[in-house]
């Protein structure tokens, strides 16, 4: 028996729109980002449903204080929940941040597990401000500069992402790109740290990117900017977001459908291998169903089947497939018809005898020999074997053999 795998991969169902949450402070409402993002999905062709719990210079321990925050997350089922923190507390010491930020990004993102289940969490990666953080350069040299504090920034929401299993919006490190590559693009207001409308644009097509997954060129929408300016951003996202998506977490924690099986003649076992799935369905090709995630499944009659598999999780499905072969044992009443002497076939074949297979006790074809074009039997064969002979009236019989 030839053991087929046969993997199908099937594009994973999504929700006809995405439910987005943004909780955050004036980084997120400045130039009210997530309407930006829903518009420019629009432009795309994407339904998104963005809202926002935004309050001026909140903390992540704030809001992980706040009753209107909680209220928020239990108001949808949201598919994604956005978390952005004060714009200085992640670039601090990591003694510091180890204490003030990092309990509470954890705190938010298990309440986002408890209250909306289906949501994957990501942190909104945001940039240093134009100059450093003078107001904090003595006390911490490397927030002297942008370079500094914006890698402070980049380490610290790494980690928070990382340590939550959420995605990582690098909103930042695209500002960063533009700024490397186009120093005409002013992503700056006035006071050097809150987001110009190029600055917020920038942050919309990292967004509509890592949601959508797709590439940023495909929105049209502008947003006012000077299109060769619109163009550029979205050419920037392209290039650190779309072109490495798994790098910031995106699909890393989908629903995965997998499973492994094992043929023993007529009997089936297979083993649950997805991963992220609520539940298990297998549909083993003969009429026969089973929600059991491993379990054994015994067949009929001689045949290729398909067994597929489907993982869900909130509404979403992702499937597998794999085909095998079943090769039923011989019963008592096969029995009456003579048995095959496979050493002596090379000088003897039977006249009503067409055909034989040897079969490990596995399942594993190791040889097989026909009427019109017999074959010498192999060295090497494992000590216990099942012949399987077809006859001219077409009865199969099924023996052991032991090859030494």
């Amino acid at each position: 028996m030839r053991k087929l795998l046969l993997v199908l991969l099937l594009t994973t169902t999504l929700n006809a729109q995405e439910r987005v949450l943004f909780i955050g402070n004036s980084y997120t409402a400045a130039n009210s980002l997530p309407t930006m993002v829903a518009t420019i999905a629009s432009s795309a062709n994407q339904s998104l449903a963005c809202s926002q719990q935004t309050l001026g210079g909140a903390t992540l321990y704030q809001h992980s204080q706040s009753n209107i925050t909680y209220t928020q997350l239990a108001s949808q089922n949201w598919d994604y929940v956005v978390l952005q923190a004060q714009s200085q507390e992640p670039s601090f010491p990591f003694s510091q941040f180890s204490w003030q930020t990092l309990p509470y990004a954890i705190e938010l993102v298990d309440s986002i597990r408890s209250i909306a289940p289906c949501a994957q969490p990501v942190f909104f990666r945001t940039w240093g401000r134009e100059n450093g953080d003078q107001a904090n350069c003595a006390a911490f040299p490397p927030l002297c500069t942008y370079e500094g504090m914006d890698s402070m920034l980049h380490r610290h929401y790494s980690l928070m992402a990382d340590t939550t299993d959420s995605y990582l919006s690098p909103v930042g490190t695209v500002w960063k790109h533009i700024r490397d590559t186009d120093t005409t693009i002013n992503l700056y207001t006035s006071d050097g740290s809150h987001p110009s409308l190029a600055g917020t644009y920038a942050a919309a097509c990292t967004f509509f990117t890592m949601i959508t997954r797709m590439d940023p060129n495909t929105i049209t929408d502008d947003q006012n900017l000077n299109p060769g300016v619109a163009a550029a951003i979205r050419q920037a996202a392209k290039d650190v977001v779309y072109d490495s998506l798994a790098a910031w977490g995106v699909g890393l924690y989908d629903t995965q459908a997998g499973f492994t099986v094992t043929m023993a003649f007529d009997t089936l076992t297979y083993t649950d291998t997805s991963t992220y799935a609520d539940s298990i369905y297998y549909d083993f090709g003969d009429s026969s169903y089973s929600s059991t995630p491993n379990g054994t499944h015994v067949y009929g009659q001689n045949d290729l089947f398909t067994v597929t598999q489907y993982a869900y999780r909130c509404g979403r499905v992702d499937t597998t497939s794999i085909v095998v072969q079943s090769v039923i044992l011989f019963d008592i009443s096969e029995q009456q018809q003579e048995l095959v002497n496979l050493k002596q076939l090379d000088q003897f074949w039977p006249p009503n005898l067409q055909s034989v297979h040897l079969y490990s006790l596995d399942g594993k074809l190791c040889w097989s020999s026909q009427r019109s074009n017999p074959s010498n039997l192999p060295d090497g064969l494992p000590r216990i074997l099942v012949i399987e002979a077809t006859w001219n009236n077409g009865l199969r019989t099924r023996q052991r053999y032991f090859s030494k």
